[in-house]
């Protein structure tokens, strides 16, 4: 008898999970029943929890249900589990340019994963270092927090703000395990040996990187520390010349071009944090009348989409960013639904050298 009642009250949380919008000409799981033949708890299970029934009723009810137009009711249903089945995911949104195409790279990977494991996607914009997150209610509207390359709007007196503790929380491309978080990125330091190696390789022995924001930024940190690593181990006489960009646009590897051309001794070969930087680098060099590569080779990081559609083609690093959205999408539902428990981990992705004609 009391598996009888288990078996009783599971049906009946399952009827709840898949319960349909109303009744005010909807189409309802006892319509699905009717049409398929089966039992209205069958159809339930079918519906909310699909692994438990055969492939076969899956697909008869699936094929049903999208045919009748049934709708499920996923507000009542998050009412009962306590989950939202959606994610938070918060990314820069400079107020004076686009945004980033790296971010957009991301966002494509996460959107697909959360597609593929049934969760919903809510993006909020951040500014840099203004803690708009905080402001954001995160309780009944998401399950879990994606943060892109802005973590540190979670902190607070150098931890996880207290309004979000229990909060599921992942940082992609920045790396804050340091405050706990468990974060996802690309091997920026091993991308920026490599570009020394490659470059070394080609004869130069007088290098300059342009940086972007400088030492506040969470990505010049590693590239010029790749850099330099690779270009001591040649000969530490080697050091390079460094520029400060002020930011990752092409204004301001235009500005610091202007700053390389004001060098007593140009260096030959320039490694760039990003492409935006390295593109407005090449053009105003080459207004100035110097040649790329033959002059001055330039590599720039991210290898965006118009980087190998430019003169000279950018010779740059590719990071794996819709991978990176992909990894931090999964990583997150599956701690939101408990399959996986976060920890302060870092997982880094393995990055590749792109060769084209600027360097």
């Amino acid at each position: 008898m009391s598996g009888f009642f288990r078996r009783t009250a599971r049906a009946m949380a399952d009827m709840e999970d898949a319960e349909d919008l109303s009744r005010q000409g909807r189409v309802t799981i006892a319509d699905i029943a009717r049409d398929v033949g089966l039992n209205p708890s069958t159809v339930s299970r079918a519906l909310s929890n699909p692994d438990r029934v055969s492939p076969e009723t899956r697909r008869l009810v699936s094929q049903a249900a999208v045919r009748m137009g049934y709708v499920m009711n996923q507000m009542a249903r998050s009412l009962r589990t306590g989950r939202t089945s959606t994610i938070l995911v918060t990314a820069p949104a400079p107020s004076d340019r686009s945004i980033s195409p790296v971010v957009m790279d991301v966002l494509r990977g996460i959107f697909s994963e959360a597609r593929r494991m049934d969760y919903g996607v809510l993006v909020r914009e951040t500014e840099s270092g203004a803690a708009t997150l905080r402001r954001t209610p995160v309780s009944g509207v998401a399950d879990g927090i994606i943060s892109i390359s802005g973590t540190e709007v979670l902190m607070r007196a150098g931890g996880v703000a207290p309004d979000l503790a229990g909060v599921p929380v992942i940082s992609l491309l920045t790396d804050q395990t340091r405050h706990g978080i468990p974060s996802i990125v690309a091997d920026e330091e091993a991308g920026f040996r490599e570009i020394a190696e490659y470059l070394l390789s080609r004869g130069h022995r007088r290098f300059a990187y342009v940086q972007g924001p400088g030492e506040a930024s969470e990505h010049d940190r590693p590239r010029l520390r790749g850099l330099c690593d690779r270009l001591a181990r040649e000969t530490p006489e080697i050091r390079p010349v460094v520029l400060l960009a002020g930011d990752f646009d092409f204004a301001s590897g235009a500005r610091a071009a202007g700053e390389f051309l004001a060098l007593d001794t140009l260096p030959t070969a320039v490694a760039c944090v990003c492409d935006f930087v390295a593109q407005g680098f090449i053009h105003r060099v080459m207004e100035a009348g110097l040649r790329v590569p033959d002059d001055v080779a330039v590599v720039g990081y991210d290898d965006v989409d118009f980087s190998g559609w430019t003169t000279p083609g950018l010779t740059t690093v590719s990071q794996p960013t819709v991978k990176i959205g992909e990894a931090g999408a999964r990583m997150l539902i599956d701690a939101c639904l408990g399959r996986f428990e976060l920890t302060a981990q870092r997982v880094i992705m393995p990055v590749s050298l792109i060769r084209r004609h600027s360097a």
